[in-house]
């Protein structure tokens, strides 16, 4: 209630208790032209509606604190802002936080921070930290805590993929060859990775036609930036020997012709020399004649460059008896 009624309320009750004391108000008659006390009496009726009414609820204008006792456990306090100061760095980068404090009570003030920030206020982002962090700090003198909520930004930095060591690779003809590239992204981000021929698939298997050199050429990119690498796969010759077929033992009667014809293959496709051994000749050919019977030993000689092989086969030339030839009649000398 204010103070107006209260200060009304108290004048009514000491003049009731005096009127009490002395005669009924309520058959007191106020003398003509006393208008003074007329209105007084007035006044005190309507405080008595006013009472029997009952109590009148009015706010409070005042609250008193509440008394804790000190247990000397620090109190904490939160210093609320309409927005978050916001601190913005890039990925890879050293946060550091400079917080200045000031203790009115020149108490000694220590700072705490919230992951992942360190003990000290620092942060070494990396590659992948990307996003929003709110992290708190803390300053306590030891009884009184006091909190505040910073955010920390961190922005993205694109970074091209890392292709990992690759070596010059050395392999026979025949062998197979196995490569697969070890690829990292340190953004995290999908990688395409290629490899250029006779390695894309990840296995060669060589053949004999396979010799020679490759430079294979290593790719890999994230959408945004690329790496390469270019390394050198070398396949040596493994010579395949000329292989001789077509020939077998013969027999043939004297008189006849004798021919050998080899048929001869190289999986290299190298430059063949072929050579047969007397009396056919390189050739292959030889007319037999009637005084040539008996059994030869012919060697058929292939040369690539690189190897020399041979075959042997046996020539049997049979015996055919021929009539004497009477050649020349004349007169007979004494």
């Amino acid at each position: 209630m204010n103070m107006k009624k209260i200060l009304l309320i108290t004048v009514a009750l000491l003049l009731m208790v005096f009127l009490v004391g002395c005669l009924d108000y309520k058959a007191y008659e106020a003398p003509a032209g006393d208008d003074t006390d007329a209105a007084l009496l007035s006044e005190i009726e309507q405080l008595e509606k006013e009472l029997a009414a009952g109590p009148t609820t009015v706010e409070e204008d005042v609250v008193l604190p509440e008394l804790k006792e000190d247990t000397g456990t620090p109190k904490t306090t939160s210093e609320t802002t309409s927005e978050l100061k916001v601190i913005t760095i890039k990925e890879n980068e050293v946060l550091k936080l400079n917080v200045k404090t000031n203790d009115p009570d020149q108490d000694p003030v220590t700072l705490t921070f919230s992951k992942p920030l360190d003990q000290i206020g620092q942060w070494k982002t990396n590659y992948g930290d990307a996003g929003e962090y709110q992290v708190t700090i803390a300053a306590t003198d030891g009884k009184l805590t006091t909190e505040q909520k910073v955010k920390i930004v961190v922005e993205r930095v694109n970074v091209p993929p890392v292709i990992g060591t690759v070596v010059d690779i050395t392999v026979r003809e025949g062998q197979i060859v196995n490569f697969e590239p070890v690829v990292t992204d340190p953004n995290g981000d999908a990688i395409n990775v290629d490899v250029s021929e006779p390695l894309k698939s990840g296995t060669f298997a060589t053949d004999h036609t396979s010799a020679g050199e490759y430079k294979i050429k290593v790719t890999a990119s994230d959408g945004e930036l690329g790496a390469e690498k270019i390394f050198k796969l070398t396949v040596t010759d493994v010579n395949e020997k000329p292989i001789i077929a077509g020939v077998q033992d013969l027999t043939v009667k004297e008189g006849t012709k004798v021919e050998i014809k080899p048929i001869v293959t190289d999986l290299d496709n190298d430059n063949l020399i072929i050579k047969i051994s007397d009396p056919v000749g390189d050739d292959g050919v030889w007319l037999t004649e009637f005084t040539d019977h008996g059994e030869y030993q012919i060697t058929i000689t292939v040369d690539d460059g690189k190897d020399v092989v041979t075959k042997k086969i046996k020539l049997v030339v049979e015996d055919v008896n021929m009539p004497p030839q009477i050649v020349e009649i004349g007169l007979a000398s004494n």
